[in-house]
């Protein structure tokens, strides 16, 4: 009986053990390992310096995206605070501005090229801009007095989510806009979705990209975003998508105006759900706290790895400066001496071994 009793009790604590388990584990309390970053800091190894023209976009609602430009400062040729929203009327809203950051980038030599984006990325915004020509010309004369006002060097024009069907009145503002500024000594710049072929629907189809070099002294490609928050989990830029955005602006834009954008963050993707953005220092502490193995997948060159929390199964890619070295050897093989990063305060900290202003 003695037996049959040790027996039974061994039974039900077993499976009492393995029910704590099983709940601990649906909570997200996992069996963590150590860390393993070896692959990451293997690939960062014997970085190389390239001397290349650099802007990085600044944003006001994080402080270590202003600090980390202050500290880097003499990377930067221009620098892009995202200060500035156009409503629907067509004013020119400041979110923010910062006398210090101006006069000190002043100081250091740095061009100051605000963006400015339709509110929200709204399309009905932007078409309402965009195909009335008193609008067109009101917000392009209200930058203008702006960029005066404030003494800033130039703009960037960061218009997102346009109509297809504007892609001739978008040529035509930005021409109005180009033919303004330039009689006053300053800068144009605009930011264009990537393509690798000429296509005239999608996101992509408004920019027309041989016609918006003309008018244009910088053409920013946003190569990002291949797989983005709402998509499949996967690497957000990688370099054969990255070689052919810049293979085909190549044939259609002068290489003196263009600039490569790269990313600088990374996606943490819950299978079947939206990502969420993170920063270098974000990714590393995921992989800390679950106990992740992180690779360099050298094919795309961005970092990955996976982990799991409340029986979620969580696919990470993010980049390190390997990416940002990567990507800058592919842009000189096409001729192309700047690049833009979005956006300060994410990257790996070794990113800034690399660039060196010219």
């Amino acid at each position: 009986m003695d037996r049959i009793f040790i027996l039974v009790l061994s039974t039900i604590l077993t499976g009492i053990i393995v029910g704590a388990v099983a709940i601990l584990l649906a909570l997200g309390f996992t069996s963590k390992g150590e860390v393993d970053l070896s692959d990451i800091e293997k690939a960062n190894k014997n970085l190389s310096v390239f001397k290349i023209f650099f802007l990085g976009w600044v944003v006001e609602y994080d402080q270590e995206s202003t600090l980390n430009y202050y500290k880097y400062h003499e990377k930067f040729t221009w620098v892009s605070p995202t200060w500035y929203v156009v409503d629907s009327n067509g004013n020119i809203l400041e979110k923010y501005f910062d006398e210090y950051f101006v006069n000190k980038s002043k100081e250091w030599g740095v061009k100051v090229v605000p963006l400015v984006a339709n509110e929200g990325f709204n399309r009905e915004i932007v078409h309402k801009i965009l195909s009335d020509p008193k609008l067109r010309e009101k917000v392009a004369q209200q930058l203008l007095d702006l960029v005066l006002e404030r003494g800033y060097d130039g703009i960037n024009i960061d218009f997102e989510n346009i109509p297809p069907e504007d892609r001739d009145n978008l040529t035509v503002f930005m021409k109005i806009l180009y033919e303004m500024f330039h009689k006053r000594g300053k800068l144009v710049s605009i930011d264009v979705a990537s393509k690798t072929k000429e296509v005239y629907k999608g996101w992509a189809g408004a920019y027309d990209y041989k016609e918006l070099g003309k008018y244009s002294d910088l053409v920013i490609l946003m190569i990002y975003d291949y797989h983005w928050s709402t998509g499949s989990p996967g690497p957000i830029s990688p370099l054969n998508w990255f070689r052919s955005v810049l293979e085909y602006a190549t044939q259609t834009i002068p290489k003196e105006k263009i600039v490569a954008g790269l990313p600088f963050y990374g996606y943490d993707w819950p299978v079947g759900q939206r990502a969420k953005g993170l920063k270098y220092s974000q990714a590393i502490e995921l992989a800390k706290q679950y106990g992740a193995k992180v690779v360099f997948d050298e094919e795309n060159g961005e970092a990955t790895f996976k982990y799991l929390v409340m029986g979620l199964r969580h696919e990470v890619w993010f980049n390190i400066a390997k990416s940002t070295e990567l990507r800058i050897r592919i842009a000189l093989e096409y001729g192309i001496n700047k690049i833009a990063a979005w956006r300060i305060g994410q990257e790996d900290p070794l990113t800034w071994n690399i660039i060196e202003r010219p």
